[in-house]
């Protein structure tokens, strides 16, 4: 499906009953025109095609890139999917996978839609791992988990988020020393864009498996996952720290990642009290057991914050983990969050150039480009943490995460607001490339096959490699634009 990202697209969609594609007109065809074209295998799920439905299928969390597919599984098993992938691999319909859409840029739009949604079982708990749908949600897992003790050791601030689609991404957490979701992964069960279903690990078929983690969804749909989980302590600490300039927070966020005696640690700038402009809020977040309650003081010893104003939280290891999930909930109540569009931007930067980048960007970006339901945000990660190649990184021993999580003021589609952030975005974007940035690919951007290659670097000849292998009529996941 051709994406315009600017404008609007309305899907062919037919309200009756369908039973083949017809690939030269591009449109689903009735029973009665059936004969002249290869039918529909059956299925034991539902292949949606009335137009009412599909409009809700016709954008992502962005709500800046439209297009109505033409229909969309509901698979009911594996096997269906396994069919209709190879049912649009016979016909040349491009097909993408959709969990909770919470990307911005139109990745999961398609003319088949697989909602993923309706295969979300959470199969079994064991003491060192989970074994899921990739349609169930990090959430889902949390609720059955910390009970017993246990959390994935790597979770995303927002835990709403479906396996298959923090797997296809990356999944970054505030965690600094543990790597990506991806990186404790034991096992994937995935259906390739030629219609197989194949089970991947690090022993078996380890090439599907590294270029699905973090792959963007262009070499297999992931169906079912193995994932890693670790002891969870009952409650967590979060010492905001308060600091009027980004000078001295820097200095006691390297000082707090040498020590490694946290187990969060991230940065988030909010208006300033003072005046035009940003300050920063260094979250430090120990994880600890009431019987052995943290030496506060030892933690925080020698730091420059503004400690008059520092806020400390003391919550259950659950609320901690929720506490994302609870402030999007509130932002939907308050019609602040569906219909809103979300123009990201997200970038990872090498270490030795996130303070130069920071104190170039910082004092250009205004209310606009946060928005009352937007965050501004800083993740550091140990990079020798990463060990799966498909999620492009710096070399760098820390690398950070740079996020603008931008939320319009109110909902509705807006042209010239979307021209503006877009073109922030791209300023943005080659600012960082010149530093030495990676695009995270969960934001807004437009992107042209030289950025592609760029970005894909050494990377690219496998790249092609497993599309020519696992995806060789080019069908799966169009949105991204590869």
């Amino acid at each position: 499906m051709a994406l315009n990202r600017r404008q609007f697209l309305s899907g062919v969609a037919a309200a009756t009953a369908i039973a083949g594609f017809d690939p030269i007109g591009g449109r689903w065809i009735p029973v009665a025109e059936a004969k002249k074209n290869k039918p529909i295998p059956p299925l034991e799920g539902e292949l949606v095609t009335d137009p009412s439905s599909l409009e809700a299928y016709s954008t992502d969390a962005g709500n800046i890139v439209y297009g109505t597919p033409n229909a969309v599984l509901r698979p009911a098993s594996v096997a269906d999917i396994q069919k209709m992938v190879r049912y649009c691999a016979d016909n040349r319909i491009c097909v993408a996978a959709r969990g909770q859409a919470h990307s911005t840029h139109g990745h999961s739009l398609a003319t088949l839609m697989i909602d993923m949604g309706t295969l979300d079982a959470i199969h079994s708990i064991d003491a060192g791992e989970a074994d899921v749908d990739a349609g169930a949600t990090w959430k889902d897992l949390l609720h059955l988990t910390v009970p017993q003790g246990l959390t994935p050791p790597v979770l995303t601030g927002f835990t709403g988020l479906s396996f298959g689609g923090t797997l296809s991404m990356g999944g970054i957490s505030s965690s600094f020393d543990r790597g990506a979701q991806i990186d404790h992964v034991y096992e994937l069960e995935v259906v390739t864009g030629n219609g197989d279903i194949v089970r991947c690990s690090d022993t078996k078929n380890r090439d599907l498996f590294n270029g699905v983690l973090g792959g963007l969804g262009q070499y297999g749909i992931i169906t079912r996952a193995v994932v890693e989980l670790v002891p969870a302590l009952p409650r967590a600490l979060n010492f905001q720290l308060i600091y009027l300039d980004d000078q001295s927070m820097f200095r006691d966020l390297w000082k707090l990642l040498r020590r490694n005696e946290f187990d969060d640690v991230f940065n988030m700038w909010v208006p300033s009290p003072m005046g035009p402009g940003f300050m920063s809020v260094l979250n430090a977040v120990k994880y600890y057991d009431p019987a052995q309650p943290p030496n506060q003081a030892h933690l925080l010893r020698d730091l420059e914050h503004v400690a008059p104003m520092m806020q400390v939280a003391d919550t259950t290891f659950l609320e901690y983990a929720l506490r994302v999930d609870a402030a999007v909930d509130g932002f939907k109540a308050a019609g602040m969050w569906d219909d809103v569009m979300h123009p990201w931007f997200d970038v990872f930067l090498p270490g030795r150039t996130v303070e130069h980048y920071v104190r170039e960007v910082m004092p250009t970006l205004t209310p606009e480009d946060v928005g009352e339901a937007g965050f501004f945000l800083l993740f550091p990660q140990r990079r020798s943490r990463f060990k799966r190649p498909s999620l492009r990184l710096p070399q760098d021993e820390w690398i950070f995460l740079f996020d603008i999580l931008t939320a319009a003021p109110t909902p509705g589609y807006d042209a010239a607001y979307a021209d503006r952030m877009m073109r922030r975005n791209r300023r943005l974007f080659d600012k960082a490339r010149l530093h030495g940035g990676y695009r995270y690919p969960i934001g807004s951007l437009d992107f042209a096959r030289v950025d592609w290659v760029h970005h894909l670097g050494p990377q690219l000849p496998e790249h092609n490699k497993l599309k020519a292998r696992y995806d060789k009529k080019k069908i799966l996941t169009p949105g991204i634009d590869i």
